[in-house]
């Protein structure tokens, strides 16, 4: 190892800083991996990349450099024990793949003191969740008490909001079974938490439970995800998309995170898989689902008897091709088909006859084509747009639909 002085310009990041405190703290990888909520191999990548630009070979080595160079602290490591806040959030079986200006963008409505609330909006399978748990994974440090991930996929009542944060906590038993809202609100009273709650559009009645507890608990601040905002005051809404992909003309000049997450995906079913030669049909399956991550995660979970050209072919035969056989993935996410369904479900009658006419518009429509067609007022075309089955696209002022969601819908329109 050469001297010192030839790192002064070395520079890491502030997820290498973290991983490289808790590998002074001893850690291994594994618990690396638990403690950041990151997948093992994102954990091995990144200290790959500050072995590499530490000029190092030992975990030892990278501390000392490091230090020296004073990119870590002077008491982190003054024990075993870090004094890393609590947290609850679910350890990711796979990678996180882009979304670094998503992120950067949501890290930053989170530091502005006037939102306290920032809801992550759009349709199922969009990866809001992913979204939401790297943001949370990187901000929780800088709440002294931690982050708390509150499941609400399950429930079917906004009356179970309540002791669903409160087993969360593991304080379910503690409760005033008088008044289990007022003891719960007491406890959050004088805490820094960062609150993640996923999955909302399930207890969307419940929403003023969130806007209470913004108004009683001044130090803490939450994240949800949703495919229907929750049209409260306190709201700052972030509307999830698609992975960036390449357009028609498109050749393989640069990094698509669309085609990098197939990429990903497709080492894990096929090892020997290169993209270099699937490049045209890569890019062309993540272009068929508009850079939908559930789309691309199915699709590429076929190439074990399907080649990536045959792969894009299914696609363009319906949704119905986007499906996987996976026994530990969620009942809703083995195909685009339940994940979809699970949202028609929740739309009354007119929301789903105005949605199957707008089917019919490739590359979405104006206002007053869509009044046109299927007679829409604005308060029907605004419950389509809280719920992400349209959005308006503000800078060419037009409605715009999610293809697959367009397909699903015509679907409906031709039965």
């Amino acid at each position: 190892m050469s001297d010192h002085s030839d790192y002064y310009t070395v520079s890491l990041t502030e997820r290498e800083i973290e991983v490289l405190t808790l590998i002074e703290a001893g850690h291994s990888n594994n618990v690396i991996a638990q403690e950041l909520v990151l997948s093992y191999h994102t954990v091995t990548w990144h200290v790959k990349q500050i072995f590499s630009k530490l000029s190092v070979n030992r975990r030892t080595q990278a501390v000392a450099v490091a230090h020296a160079l004073g990119l870590l602290g002077e008491g982190a490591s003054t024990g075993s024990a870090l004094a890393v806040p609590r947290h609850n959030l679910p350890i990711q079986s796979t990678s996180f793949v882009g979304r670094e200006e998503e992120t950067a963008q949501i890290a930053a409505l989170l530091n502005d003191a006037n939102c306290r609330l920032v809801t992550l909006v759009g349709p199922g399978g969009i990866g809001k969740t992913r979204l939401a748990l790297e943001v949370v994974a990187q901000k929780r440090h800088e709440y002294a008490d931690g982050a708390l991930f509150v499941a609400l996929q399950p429930l079917t009542s906004p009356e179970k909001i309540i002791p669903t944060i409160a087993k969360t906590l593991g304080s379910e038993q503690q409760l005033d079974r008088q008044n289990p809202r007022r003891s719960l609100f007491n406890f959050f009273r004088e805490k820094s938490v960062l609150l993640l709650m996923d999955n909302f559009e399930h207890v969307i009645e419940g929403g003023q439970i969130v806007s209470d507890l913004l108004a009683v608990a001044p130090s803490i601040k939450i994240v949800v995800t949703s495919r229907e905002s929750l049209n409260l005051r306190e709201e700052y809404l972030f509307n999830v998309d698609g992975l960036p992909f390449p357009a028609d003309e498109q050749i393989p000049n640069g990094s698509f995170q669309a085609v990098d997450l197939f990429d990903q995906r497709a080492r894990q079913v096929c090892p020997d898989f290169s993209l270099e030669n699937a490049w045209p049909d890569v890019a062309e399956i993540c272009r068929l689902v508009v850079g939908m991550p559930l789309a691309i995660e199915l699709a590429a979970s076929w190439l074990k008897v399907l080649s990536c050209k045959e792969i894009a072919a299914e696609i363009q035969q319906g949704l119905d091709r986007l499906a996987t056989t996976m026994r530990n993935v969620p009942e809703r996410h083995r195909s685009m088909w339940a994940t979809f369904n699970a949202s028609w479900n929740a739309l009354n009658e007119e929301e789903r006859a105005v949605f199957r006419q707008l089917s019919v518009f490739r590359g979405g429509c104006t206002r007053e084509a869509a009044r046109q067609v299927t007679g829409a007022n604005r308060w029907l075309l605004q419950s389509l747009a809280d719920k992400s089955y349209i959005r308006r696209d503000v800078a060419m002022g037009r409605f715009d639909i999610h293809e697959l969601l367009r397909q699903y819908g015509e679907y409906h329109l031709e039965k």
